[in-house]
């Protein structure tokens, strides 16, 4: 850490970096239970996945950030945006990458907060972009 600095040359070096791939074959079972999850009993989900499957996908775990990443000891999701682009049905494969985007700081009440934004790309097994997401975590 440099000039009272909470991100690190390590840290630094990271960006840019994959933090996760995970691969789901989209199946009968998860859209419905998806479907379900949401309470929504529209027959349109039996085939494709709304769009917040992706997100779920997203948040188990796929990605998360370094350790190294949380030098101080709180955390808080600092939120995100999706974009979508081609539905994901049931039969897709599909393909989500994360990688470290950008570390920034500013200060706050409780002293020093980490932004830890990570970016989320989702293909389907022609290759073909399905959804592109940013997620911010707070570290405080």
């Amino acid at each position: 850490m440099s000039n009272g600095s909470v991100i690190s040359e390590e840290m630094r070096s990271l960006i840019g970096m994959e933090t996760g791939q995970m691969v789901h074959e989209v199946d009968k079972t998860m859209l419905r239970q998806v479907a379900e999850a949401v309470d929504d009993p529209d027959p349109r989900w039996h085939e494709e996945a709304p769009p917040g499957f992706l997100m779920t996908l997203a948040v188990s775990g796929v990605g998360a950030p370094p350790a190294q990443l949380f030098p101080l000891t709180r955390v808080v999701d600092g939120g995100g945006d999706w974009e979508f682009y081609l539905p994901v049905k049931m039969g897709d494969v599909i393909t989500c990458t994360t990688r470290l985007a950008e570390l920034y700081e500013r200060e706050g009440k409780a002293g020093k907060l980490l932004f830890i934004v990570t970016e989320a790309t989702v293909v389907n097994q022609h290759g073909q972009p399905v959804a592109k997401g940013r997620a911010t975590v707070i570290n405080y």
